[in-house]
Parts: C-alpha cells; sequence; structure tokens
C-alpha cells in the first residue's frame, strides 16, 4: 500500500478550500502512515493559487503534485489543450524548481473513441516533457452480460476495448478509472468496473483509480442509495487480473471476467485475509474455493498495472483499515 492514496481534498465530497486542504496534506506527511500518502491532486487551473503555500513545504520536502487537465470535446482541442497545459506546467516547473515536482497529469478523453493519430501526438508531447500520463473515458457504457450465452450485449467491446487496445501501444499511457462521485448515477457498475480491469490486465495498461473509495470494502450506501466500491477489491482484482493467463478463447475470458466480478462485488471484509507473504481471497462458493495471492506478484501489480487512487479524505481509509484490524 506504500503511495497507494493521492490526496484529493480539494473535490467533492470534502471540496475543501485550497488552504485547508494543504493544511490537511501537510498534517498527513507528519504521520506515521505517510508511506501511504501519495501525490497532491490539483486542477491546472489552481496552480497559480497554490504558490502562495509552497514555501510551507521548505521543512518537509518537495511537493509532489498530479496535474488535472481540463475537457475538451474533439481531437483537434485535446492537441491543442495538452500543448498549453505542458506549457502552463514547464513555466510552474521552472519558477519552482527545487520546491516542487509535477509528476503526472490526468487528462479527460474528448470522446470514447479519439483518433489514433491524436492520441500518438498527444501521448508523445506527454512523454516528451516527462509527464506521466493517465486517460479517462468520457462516459463508460453499458457492461450487458448475458450470462446465458457468456456474452456482452452492451456496447463496451465496440467502443472501449478498441481504445484501449491502441493505448496499449503508446508508451508510458494509462487508463485513469472513476469509480464514484456526489450522485447515484456515478458509480460504475461491478460489470463496467470489471471489464475496465479485465481490458487493461490482458493489454498491460496501468490503471489509476479516483472518487468514490473512501472505504476498503464494497458496501452499501444510504446516502447515495447505492453500492460504493471497496479499493480494497479494486486492488485485490487488480493484483488477481494480473495471474490470469492471456485468454485464448471466449469461455476463458468470461470465467476470468466473473471471477473479477465476485471480487469486486465481494461486501464480506472475512473473505480477505492479509498474511506476511500473501493475500488470500476466499470465493464463498460451494466448493469452498480460495485464491492465494504472493507478495512478489501484488508489488508487481502496484508498480506495473494498479497504480493509486484519488481520495478526498486519508483519514477515512486510515480508519477504517484500523477497524478492520488490517493496520
Amino acid at each position: 500500500m506504500n503511495g497507494l492514496i493521492d490526496y484529493a481534498g480539494l473535490f467533492p465530497p470534502a471540496k475543501l478550500p485550497l488552504n485547508e486542504a494543504i493544511s490537511e496534506y501537510i498534517s498527513h506527511l507528519k504521520e506515521e502512515e505517510k508511506w501511504m500518502l501519495g501525490r497532491f491532486i490539483i486542477p491546472i487551473s489552481q496552480l497559480t493559487d497554490l504558490e502562495e503555500f509552497i514555501p510551507q513545504f521548505e521543512n518537509i520536502g518537495m511537493l509532489r503534485l498530479s496535474v488535472l487537465g481540463g475537457q475538451s470535446t474533439s481531437d483537434k482541442d485535446f492537441l491543442q489543450q495538452t500543448k498549453d497545459e505542458i506549457k502552463i506546467i514547464n513555466n510552474y516547473r521552472e519558477k519552482h524548481e527545487g520546491k516542487i515536482v509535477i509528476e503526472v497529469i490526468e487528462t479527460k478523453l474528448p470522446s470514447n473513441s479519439p483518433s489514433k493519430k491524436a492520441m500518438i501526438n498527444v501521448v508523445d508531447l506527454l512523454n516528451s516533457n516527462n509527464l506521466e500520463h493517465y486517460h479517462e473515458f468520457p462516459k463508460l457504457p453499458y457492461v450487458g452480460i448475458n450470462y446465458a450465452t457468456n456474452e456482452d450485449e452492451g456496447d463496451w467491446d465496440t467502443e472501449i476495448t478498441p481504445t484501449i487496445e491502441m493505448i496499449s501501444k503508446l508508451k508510458n499511457a494509462g487508463i485513469k478509472l472513476r469509480c464514484g462521485g456526489i450522485v447515484k448515477d456515478a458509480f460504475p457498475s461491478v460489470e463496467q468496473v470489471a471489464a475496465m480491469i479485465q481490458n487493461c490486465s490482458i493489454l498491460q495498461v496501468p490503471v489509476k483509480f479516483t472518487a468514490g473509495l473512501h472505504h476498503p470494502i464494497r458496501h452499501h450506501s444510504s446516502e447515495y442509495d447505492t453500492e460504493m466500491h471497496g479499493f480494497i477489491n479494486m486492488f485485490s482484482a487488480s493484483t488477481f487480473a494480473s495471474t490470469f493467463p492471456k485468454p485464448e478463447n471466449e469461455q476463458e475470458k468470461f470465467r476470468m471476467f466473473i471471477l473479477l466480478s465476485h471480487m469486486i462485488d465481494c461486501q464480506n471484509e472475512s473473505d480477505f485475509e492479509f498474511l506476511d507473504d500473501k493475500l488470500v481471497w476466499k470465493v464463498g462458493d460451494d466448493r469452498d474455493s480460495r485464491f492465494e495471492i504472493s507478495r512478489e506478484i501484488i508489488e508487481k501489480s502496484r508498480q506495473d498495472t494498479a497504480i493509486s487512487f484519488g481520495s478526498c479524505s486519508f483519514q477515512e481509509p486510515m480508519d477504517d483499515l484500523t477497524q478492520l484490524g488490517w493496520m
């Protein structure tokens, strides 16, 4: 869980003013669990406002940032916006050299099917300016698995999978998956999450999660009247996915999808067991099936596949993990 949680206190539901979010981030950097804390997430539009707070990090270390880009609606605008944002980032880097590090940019794709030419140009620009980058789809289509035929009757395989395949061929490009929000409709289904994790695992595309993951285990939220995803489910499923051989047929692909869906949907914390050298997940079926994932596989997954998640609270995940006896 090293560097697992990027701090997103500026965003809902916390939506703290910048000064309070910075104070909160600094206080967490001084805590014993700071090893779990990642970057400070900030919209590129607020970089100027951040300047007055940079001196507060003089005795703490470099302020590590993940910058959120804006939304564009066409491939042409996406490319121009990327150029403009890189210029802002580089000017900021130069102005505050030795004090801040901007390592990551998180972008929103102009559509679910951007052109290959646009993506190549955008990715080349980001790579040449030393920016790790994760790209978010504007809207995830319905995943309509027909469990009788094992087929997806939705648009996922025609709309999303080809774009992930294209991104997999581009150097250092990753996917950003939004897992919730402040309204019920913002939470993706178990099937959508499973399909994304499966696609990215098979095609070896790294994933950064964001939103709606304040708690370790999937559970029902009365506030949003829906099920909220758990970050333990997400990262366990991403790691689990990396243990599967590449499916050679639709039957193998479906079996992988079903198991990932079960793990993402699991609401029983006792089905997860963390030992010094492995994670054990109990499927909860009639055969008492269980899977063991070694520490080495988990470490490799964190480096290559399941990178981090953004949360507007660092304390809530800590409190929940402590209550579960996992910290």
